[in-house]
């Protein structure tokens, strides 16, 4: 499956709201098996078998990651109304960076 395919069935499970990170595509070109591991994973998501973090940053979000590979990681925020609105794709250091803007990182919070 190419990206624009897997884009599309994960637009399919979430709506057409949802938008990627910049570093989607071509990540998504590298890693193997992707669409199925991706896609199944987020079928279990939309039909809320998975538990999220609840980013103390974003109040009434909901985050849930996956990794994906030996270093990639895909994250998917979702409004608490059941909207889902971001999936990125990322190294370990874009998914630490990430964790911290949402305040899901330990020593990223403000005390």
């Amino acid at each position: 499956m190419n990206v624009e395919e897997l884009k599309h069935e994960l637009k399919k499970i979430f709506g057409e709201q949802v938008v990627f990170n910049k570093e989607f595509d071509d990540l998504a070109k590298v890693i193997k098996n992707i669409d199925t591991n991706l896609i199944s994973w987020c079928l279990e998501l939309k039909d809320n078998k998975i538990v999220p973090a609840k980013p103390p940053l974003l109040p009434g979000h909901f985050v849930f990651v996956k990794k994906i590979g030996s270093s990639n990681r895909c994250i998917i925020i979702k409004i608490t109304n059941g909207v889902f609105t971001e999936i990125h794709l990322g190294d370990h250091k874009y998914y630490d960076l990430l964790r911290q803007k949402l305040g899901l990182k330990e020593n990223s919070r403000m005390y």
